[in-house]
């Protein structure tokens, strides 16, 4: 039962967010579970998308994926991390929903990939205190070839995802990521510069990553945590600068085109490609996103059985 102290706060919340989103949120979020591709006896693409997701995110991680299956026009190989609080219901359907997924338990990912951070500890520092260490940890760690993507839950799809496409179709040992609206590096160019070697990349934002395994130091990480200011700065952040130092160190790619779109506006841009709804205008996923999605995404014709 709902105490009348959370009924008063989704009340204050509903009312500042306004009615779009309130509606979207209660109604069009829980609908994925309509959504159907009807494509999985086609062979699927071989670089896998990575998802970070759990009780609070796996609806959203599922409009997510939903929307790059239908703009990427390919069914590709889903590997869903458990940040340790993935209902059962919510694991259950997305395995319904991406017949192509796997899920890795909370519990079987520390096992696995606390034994190898022994000999990075204050990376196994970092993941033992915040979740979003998973991304750039345990990511490359289960990933089964040499590149991968990693997909935040908070991003939508709404064009053909051309340059993407365009990385997965060539060897490349580049990095990708989208360009993030101001700089959010935790540390600054002269201390990369005095303690790793290494000349920043600015304004890298890890909401989606396109990376090569190689790229992924993790001693690199470990110095990082160890010798400069990175641990002291916002956590959100942390995992995000680590990734951009990693691929500055390898010095190949950059970051894609402003059509994939990191903003505070109230709307996309006319030709985005995607749209990261950060967790300023979190509300515009419901209010612009699933309203714009959901009568695209849930017409389609039920997949054959």
């Amino acid at each position: 039962m709902i105490s009348p102290g959370r009924l008063w706060w989704l009340f204050r919340r509903d009312l500042k967010r306004g009615w779009d989103a309130s509606y979207h949120d209660y109604k069009t979020l829980p609908r994925i579970v309509e959504w159907s591709w009807p494509f999985w006896n086609e062979p699927a693409r071989e670089v896998p998308i990575h998802v970070l997701t759990g009780a609070k995110d796996w609806r959203l991680s599922a409009w997510m994926l939903a929307s790059w299956f239908q703009f990427s026009e390919h069914s590709w190989p889903i590997i869903i991390h458990d940040d340790g609080t993935l209902p059962r219901e919510g694991g259950a359907a997305l395995l319904r929903l991406f017949k192509s997924a796997r899920i890795i338990p909370r519990r079987e990912a520390d096992a696995k990939v606390g034994r190898f951070l022994k000999a990075y500890p204050f990376c196994e520092d970092f993941r033992r205190a915040h979740p979003l260490a998973m991304k750039i940890f345990d990511v490359p760690f289960f990933t089964p070839g040499e590149r991968f993507m990693v997909f935040d839950s908070d991003l939508l799809f709404f064009n053909h995802p051309r340059e993407i496409l365009d990385w997965v179709s060539v060897e490349s040992d580049e990095c990708w990521f989208n360009e993030d609206v101001r700089e959010g590096s935790l540390i600054t160019g002269g201390e990369a510069q005095e303690e790793l070697d290494i000349k920043i990349w600015r304004r890298v934002n890890s909401g989606l990553c396109l990376l090569n395994k190689t790229a992924i130091d993790y001693d690199l990480c470990d110095r990082a945590l160890a010798l400069t200011s990175l641990p002291r700065g916002h956590v959100w952040r942390i995992e995000q600068t680590l990734f951009m130092l990693c691929a500055a160190a390898r010095g190949k790619g950059g970051l894609l085109p402003r059509r994939y779109e990191v903003s505070l506006s109230r709307r996309a841009s006319p030709d985005a490609v995607c749209r990261h709804y950060v967790g300023a205008v979190r509300d515009r996923f419901y209010a612009e996103g699933l309203k714009r999605l959901s009568s695209f995404l849930l017409t389609r014709e039920s997949a054959p059985a």
